[in-house]
């Protein structure tokens, strides 16, 4: 399967281990009671309390629930992201507004949420879950875009908070650093259905974001449409401390945004179950 296809997940597919254990015991369960008639034995009681046809039903549901919150937060972040850009804009109408991280990565989140969207639709309208691996590794990267910039934000602000504290009276600056990150990252640890493990090469695609970046600033650098006082960040201007420093800083990030790929992925796994954790319990027989 490449990146473009779409897997589709039926309900058997896609449900939990332990739905799938259920599943297997109740076809045991038919075999050998049928056996134990032939044999004249009684049939053993394995998950006789289960209704399979009421798992499948209730897992359509959650699939239904999940979809609808995933849709509503990516409304938010998609409003919120326009908003806080286009202030932002009225404040610096220029190009050089694309030389922060916090505004290309929120750009790059609001289109991510505006496909999310539509995908989202579609499930609900096709009662399935669609998983575009592409469009998997850009949300991861969307997740840790989003986990760079609150980090950041955590880590420089915080020791002189009182010193920065008028950014956040800033709508774009709050909406940007604060509000987007926490929605996205939560979105993306929920909502988003795991294609299964990441191998080491392929957590790599979750820190594509960084070159993004990259590309936009080395662009806006080397075109001389950025001039050397508005580089938001000194490692960023190779023209004057050499190119050294700033391979050995695109490093670092990379390599911590690579590690954030990898630790966003495991817990998505693990909470995007959430909303099947009830599904044996409400598809008993009563």
């Amino acid at each position: 399967m490449n990146g473009h296809e779409p897997r589709h997940l039926n309900t058997a597919a896609y449900r939990p281990r332990h739905l799938k254990q259920t599943a297997a015991d109740s076809r045991a369960h038919s075999g050998r009671q049928s056996v134990s008639a032939r044999a004249g034995k009684p049939a053993s009681k394995i998950r006789r309390d289960i209704d399979i046809e009421r798992v499948e039903k209730a897992l359509d549901r959650s699939l239904i629930r999940k979809n609808t919150a995933n849709i509503c937060v990516s409304a938010v972040i998609l409003l919120l992201g326009v908003t806080s850009f286009l202030y932002g804009l009225t404040l610096e109408p220029s190009v050089t507004i694309f030389r922060f991280l916090t505004v290309d990565g929120t750009l790059f989140t609001t289109c991510g949420a505006l496909a999310c969207i539509i995908i989202n639709l579609v499930e609900i309208f096709r009662r399935e879950d669609i998983v575009f691996t592409a469009t998997y590794y850009i949300r991861l990267s969307m997740a840790v875009a989003e986990s760079v910039i609150f980090i950041v934000v955590v880590f420089s602000q915080l020791p002189v908070f009182a010193q920065h504290l008028p950014m956040f009276d800033r709508y774009d600056s709050f909406v940007m650093h604060v509000v987007i990150p926490i929605l996205g990252v939560a979105s993306f640890l929920f909502n988003d259905s795991p294609i299964g493990k990441l191998s080491p090469g392929k957590c790599l695609l979750g820190a594509s974001y960084v070159s993004v970046y990259a590309v936009i600033i080395v662009t806006l650098i080397s075109t001389e449409r950025l001039p050397t006082e508005l580089i938001p960040y000194f490692f960023l201007d190779y023209r004057t401390n050499g190119i050294g420093i700033f391979l050995l800083a695109f490093v670092f990030v990379y390599t911590v945004a690579y590690l954030m790929g990898w630790g966003l992925s495991v817990w998505n796994r693990k909470c995007s179950w959430l909303w099947f954790r009830d599904l044996v319990g409400s598809a008993k027989k009563k």
